[in-house]
């Protein structure tokens, strides 16, 4: 079945005829997709590394979709990590990680070009407070005289209710987290799912962590909306005064892409193959005229009833189904 499948994709690349190494290390009961991922891991196929990665992501995407995932597992992963801390993890999944967790995120420090974090870092919640809270009120007002950190274009009030937004969803990915140990997924969709290279998880999150510091970076207007921000416009914003201007918009919180639609495939397909290495100036050039999904960020600010009913209905159209992929991932990573 391997071979097979090797050969059809290996035709569609126009390649030579393939030439199969024995692999004798390895076991003899592997089959399917295990004996794929080892055979390949261990270079064991003499194949170009490009078709190997390409096998491997389609041999990936048929295990996570049998398994009952979603075509974007990868998309609503990404959402659920990219605020996590490791204090979280311990909290709503498995209370014994440490720094060293292996559980990627967002980085909050928007003045660093390291976009992507390999580990979930401590956020050191003030432990004086007994309700989580107030520990919530103090992440966020602790750092709210700080530029370049966390969300642009948020105010203090938004940075509140995303905190608060991400809990909520952890909070329901942790019921489906813990019934996964009564019906755990196989090994070999594990491999699949916490292979953030494969799946698609390690490009959603540079997409996202780019989104999140520069609003409206997909939207084909990016120029304009940088021109628009610098007619006065600050991310400390301050909702108080008269007679200024509506601050720009800062990102869509439920990675909607801006639109009720999902994204195309053929954006999809773009993302996957988008280049994210390089300085970031070039990246940011790149990505705003090649990724366009037409994402100008939250229509509204939260500053008014209206606004907040906005908002209540971006969080409550978010599918349950994306909380239990990502049980899926947390457990396969915590437990396999």
């Amino acid at each position: 079945w391997y071979q097979r499948r090797v050969r059809g994709i290996h035709r569609s690349h126009h390649f030579f005829p393939i030439t199969f190494i024995s692999c004798n290390t390895l076991p003899r009961d592997m089959v399917g997709l295990l004996i794929a991922l080892a055979a390949l891991s261990y270079n064991c196929l003499a194949v170009p590394v490009d078709l190997k990665n390409d096998l491997l992501k389609s041999v990936c995407k048929d295990e996570l979709k049998a398994g009952g995932m979603t075509e974007f597992f990868a998309r609503n992963v990404a959402h659920r990590l990219h605020s996590i801390s490791m204090e979280d993890i311990q909290k709503y999944f498995s209370a014994d990680v440490t720094e060293e967790n292996n559980i990627p995120t967002v980085n909050k420090d928007l003045g660093s070009e390291e976009r992507v974090l390999s580990h979930a870092p401590p956020t050191r919640y003030d432990n004086s407070f007994t309700t989580d809270a107030l520990k919530y009120l103090d992440l966020i007002l602790r750092d709210m005289d700080k530029s370049h950190y966390s969300i642009t274009n948020f105010s203090v009030l938004e940075k509140i209710a995303h905190v608060l937004h991400m809990n909520e969803l952890w909070n329901r990915a942790q019921i489906h987290y813990r019934a996964l140990f009564l019906q755990p997924p196989s090994p070999e969709m594990c491999l699949c799912a916490t292979n953030t290279d494969l799946n698609g998880i390690t490009q959603e999150l540079n997409l996202l962590a780019l989104k999140i510091k520069y609003p409206g970076i997909t939207s084909g207007e990016y120029e304009k909306l940088k021109e628009q921000a610098k007619l006065g416009y600050d991310i400390d914003y301050s909702y108080g005064k008269l007679d200024t201007p509506q601050p720009p918009p800062g990102y869509d919180i439920d990675y909607s892409y801006g639109k009720t639609a999902e994204p195309s495939a053929s954006f999809q397909e773009k993302l996957m193959a988008f280049d994210f290495t390089g300085k970031e100036t070039e990246v940011v050039e790149r990505l705003s005229k090649e990724l366009v999904d037409e994402d100008h960020g939250m229509a509204l600010h939260l500053d008014s009833e209206a606004g907040w009913t906005y908002w209540k209905e971006k969080m409550n159209a978010m599918k349950e189904v994306g909380n239990y992929e990502f049980a899926v991932f947390m457990y396969c990573k915590l437990n396999q």
